[in-house]
Order: C-alpha cells, then structure tokens, then sequence
C-alpha cells in the first residue's frame, strides 16, 4: 500500500523521519529540514508546492496519507477533493508530538482505521476511532469486503446494516461461501431460504445474481471467486470482448464484481482488447505459459483448428483452472466470435 507523510514544522519532520522507514513511506518535508535533520531514509522529498497543490495529486497517487499537522488544515484541504468511501485514499492525522493519531477518512475500506492503530502503536501514540461500528465492536461489512478481497454491490444499503448491528439489533447473513470460526451472536447465519423467509436486515454473500429473498434492507456482498480464461482472435476489440463476458456471466447467473481475475495464455500478454478490458474493470490478467497447458490439455475441450494456430489444443478452460487456486470448472468452454470463455469457481472460505 503507497503511503506519503507530509510535515510542516520542524518537530513535525523529524516524527515523519522517525515514522516513515517503519511504514515503508515516502516522506514529504521542507527543504530546510532535509538539510538540517540527519536521516539516512532514502524516501524523503522536499515540499516544492502549495499544501492544495500538493495534496490534490497524492489523492490520486496515494492509498494512505498521513499528516502531521493541525486537523484543521487537513479538513480545509480535502474537503474539495473527497468523493467517495470506496475510492478516497485513507486519510490520518497526527499532532507533531505524536500524542494522538486520528482517522479521518476511509477508515474502513481505505484502512484508516487499521493504520492509525499501527502507527499509534509504533510511536506510542493514541489511536482516535470514531466510527460506530469500531467503537461499539461489531462487523462491519466494508471491513469485512475489504479484508477478505470481495465487493460490495449496493453500497447505500451499507448504513442501515450497520445501525441495525450498533443500536444493538440483528441481522442475517446468507452465504454461498464457508464461514469458519464463531460467528456473533447479532448475527443468525443461513445457508439456504424459501420464498416464505422474510427478513428484516440481510447481507447476502454470493456471486450469483439471481437472489430475490424478501427484506426490507439488502446488503449484497460479492467475493472474487470466480476465474475466467479467455481466448480470442488477435485484435479483438475490448467491446467484443466485453459483450461476451457479460453474456457468459448473465447466462451462468454470476456477478461481474466476483471475477477475480482473466487468464489467457502467454501468446496473448500484448492483446490491447484484453488488457483494455482488465484496466477499465479493474481485474487482473492473468498469463499461463503454453508448457503449462500442454501439460494438462488433454484433460479438457480440444480443438485441431485451435492447436494449429497456438500450438495447444485448448485455451479457455485450462486457462480458468490453472489461474485459480483449487477452482473447480463451472462453464466449460463457450464460443463466441472469435472468442471462448470458460469460467472456474475457487471455494472460499472467510471468518467473521
């Protein structure tokens, strides 16, 4: 995780000094100060602009930045660039004796939280939480998503989980996946429910799309369990790419947020549809070394035209398996133009 430090004051600096090589941080100081205080550091830079200036390009830079300064100054400062929980960076600030180390934005998602306490903890310092769910001890699901590499689909439905759980209430979790461990007593675990359940507060952890329980308020968390290999002509367009993916996934009843990754082969690390793909979604490209294949093709769908071309005789599934850890196939090989898809399901397994 990328982490800057900024400090203004003398004082202010040699803490960010002290901090920044135990949070592996870049370090941003006067000048002045770099000159004068000894630091053998090899990440710190000097202030050359405005706090504004500065500030709003580390938005987009950073997943976490501390300040060393007055709280004041930091709210003024941000206040013109926050958007919105799930893409803020997290955002800490401390005093210049190191006395309190607050989280001010993204404490969850953006692990402000987590960092304050890490910090606090490295300087002997004073964490200062706010949040409701962290001061009254329950779950909260961005945490939850977060930590354990999932999604959140409707995040406006997140608040009302969250005040039924601190003002003392319940909620249901249905889930697709494993959960090990105890799991609290504000919280009634399913697996399975008819028509007839009615519920008040539901959290649903699942890739499938298709879930239509009856609740007043639905919380639909999506794990990044599923594969998907691909193979495709080259120069395929990521709008052809697109489509089908979308079409693969509708017909199979799975979420788009749940794909954890494409694999393809190593013929295709260069294929400007897919990686254009990948970067607007957000998902990994996975690449698999032909030998690899070879080694296992035979197991799945085979094609002489494919293996005429590429040199395997089969792409997409072996891709989807090989990409996962333990995933089983799910959606065998499916054609579409000039591109085959086939998708796999890791079995996860998560603790609350």
């Amino acid at each position: 995780m990328k982490t800057a430090i900024i400090a203004l004051t003398s004082n202010g600096s040699r803490l960010a000094l002290r901090l920044g090589p135990q949070i592996n941080a870049e370090v941003f100081i006067k000048q002045d100060f770099i000159t004068t205080l000894n630091t053998n550091w090899n990440k710190v830079y000097p202030i050359r602009n405005t706090l504004s200036l500065m500030v709003e390009e580390f938005f987009n830079k950073y997943e976490k930045i501390v300040f060393i300064m007055a709280l004041g100054i930091v709210v003024r400062t941000i206040a013109p660039l926050i958007k919105s929980k799930m893409s803020d960076p997290a955002v800490i600030v401390m005093d210049e004796k190191g006395k309190y180390v607050i989280s001010v934005l993204s404490g969850h998602v953006g692990g402000a939280n987590k960092a304050s306490k890490e910090i606090a903890k490295i300087i002997g310092g004073i964490p200062v939480i706010t949040t409701s769910t962290d001061v009254n001890n329950v779950i909260s699901f961005d945490v939850f998503a977060a930590e354990n590499n999932c999604q959140i689909e409707n995040l406006g439905n997140l608040k009302y989980i969250s005040a039924e759980l601190v003002n003392g209430g319940k909620i249901t979790l249905y889930s697709d996946c494993k959960i090990n461990g105890s799991v609290p007593d504000n919280i009634d675990l399913i697996s399975t429910f008819s028509n007839d359940n009615l519920f008040r507060h539901l959290v649903v952890l699942s890739n499938r799309t298709v879930i239509t329980p009856k609740a007043g308020k639905v919380l639909y968390v999506r794990p990044k369990n599923l594969v998907l290999g691909i193979g495709c002509k080259r120069n395929t367009s990521k709008e052809q790419i697109k489509i089908a993916i979308i079409d693969l996934m509708n017909k199979n009843n799975k979420s788009l947020k749940s794909i954890k990754c494409l694999v393809t082969i190593d013929l295709k690390n260069d294929e400007q549809g897919l990686l254009e793909f990948c970067n607007e979604m957000n998902i990994e490209l996975k690449i698999i070394p032909l030998q690899d294949i070879k080694n296992i093709e035979e197991n799945y769908t085979c094609s002489d035209f494919v293996k005429g071309k590429v040199g395997v005789a089969s792409v997409a599934e072996p891709c989807s398996v090989l990409g996962s850890i333990n995933g089983r196939l799910i959606c065998k090989k499916t054609i579409y133009q000039g591109i085959t898809l086939a998708l796999s399901e890791e079995e996860s397994e998560y603790n609350l």
